[in-house]
């Protein structure tokens, strides 16, 4: 199984949250889901994808809000 690392690009790409299985983009916002069910949402546009090491990267990113809860399948 592969597990999505998100990193922000600039200086040293700063690692943000790592283990992402589910993410959805939509507009200038990312949601994301953990493994363990714990979602964020990014206010970030992607900027570059690596699939061979599952690293998404992210510029212009703004204040994060974090969720409790679980998405709904």
């Amino acid at each position: 199984m592969c597990l999505a690392n998100i990193y922000e690009r600039g200086n040293g790409a700063k690692l943000i949250t790592k283990d992402i299985a589910y993410l959805k983009v939509d507009a200038s916002q990312i949601e994301m889901e953990n493994l363990a069910g714990e979602s964020k949402t990014l206010h970030a546009k992607i900027s570059e994808i690596d699939f061979m090491n599952s690293d998404v990267f992210v510029d212009d990113l703004a204040p994060e809000r974090e969720h409790g809860t679980k998405r709904a399948k």
